[in-house]
């Protein structure tokens, strides 16, 4: 049985005292590579700092573990694996520090440093779930408008005409304050399946390397993409029940699409008021009219 721990925090590293989320991964598998068990957490600090994020993921990762067990821990913070191969000495974050090397002693730790956004599909995935808990803990924004720091905002939107069983997607997408459009109609495809083409294809004409933010009404796309495409991928592309994944060929698309950029995928429950949405839908519907 082999044991990896992937963690990572979120928050400015140019300012203190910010909201930050941090996630850690607990993957066990099996002598062939398959996935034998999964655990997932995430949280954050309303006034925190990155190194603190960064090293609670690594705590509270540890604190997943039900027995002591030699395993490897991945991090892409070289202030956590310095500190805790003992290179250097903590200056701060010392009560931290402590909880680290007491639940530390239980186990035989290996570290692996891995480069943050390097294409590394579950440091990518708990920078994913980080980013959204330091979403979660920032100050209420503005009606109608959603707060990102990524390079490109991309605003997905369908529409469904039961009548004729067309579907269209729209996309309006925002790099630098400039705005550009895309949409498409699709016949006999349902409304899941074209936000996921929706989505491949608005990420397909992003310029490559640039942070990027996709917001959908769809909490199904969300999800896939932040909690559930490991698992499925470990598992030969089957559920947790066994059953093939639906529009696998689909899910590939988008994994491949989120190599070498920080891409995160977020669910809003609310469009109201939000312009960008509301161009979405209206030119979803200008590809319906005469469906």
């Amino acid at each position: 049985m082999q044991i990896s721990l992937y963690t990572d925090g979120a928050c400015d590293i140019h300012a203190e005292n910010k909201p930050g989320g941090w996630a850690a991964i607990l993957q066990a598998t099996d002598e062939a590579g398959e996935l034998v068990k999964e655990a997932v957490a995430s949280g954050g600090g309303e006034r925190t700092t990155n190194n603190q994020m960064e090293l609670t993921a690594v705590v509270e990762g540890l604190k997943l573990l039900t027995s002591p067990a030699a395993l490897t821990v991945y991090s892409d913070s070289r202030y956590v694996i310095d500190i805790a191969r003992g290179a250097k000495k903590p200056a701060k974050n010392r009560q931290l520090w402590l909880s680290y090397f007491e639940l530390a002693g239980r186990h035989m730790i290996d570290w692996k440093y891995v480069a943050g956004h390097s294409g590394d599909a579950l440091n990518e995935r708990c920078d994913r779930l980080a980013v959204a808990e330091r979403r979660r803990l920032a100050k209420p924004e503005t009606k109608g408008k959603i707060k990102t720091d990524s390079d490109i905002q991309v605003y997905l939107s369908t529409q469904l005409k039961r009548k004729s069983k067309s579907t269209a997607w729209a996309a309006v997408i925002v790099e630098g304050g400039i705005e550009r459009e895309a949409s498409g109609r699709l016949e006999r495809v349902s409304e899941l399946e074209a936000t996921l083409i929706g989505a491949i294809r608005s990420l397909e004409s992003l310029a490559p390397g640039k942070s990027a933010t996709l917001f959908t009404a769809q909490e199904y796309l969300s999800k896939g993409m932040n909690l559930w495409l490991a698992g499925w991928q470990a598992r030969g592309w089957k559920t947790r029940g066994g059953e093939p994944v639906k529009y696998q060929g689909h899910w590939q698309a988008l994994q491949a699409l989120a190599r070498g950029r920080r891409l995160e995928f977020r669910f809003v429950k609310s469009r109201a008021g939000n312009p960008h949405f509301q161009r979405g839908k209206e030119l979803a519907a200008e590809r319906l009219q005469y469906a």
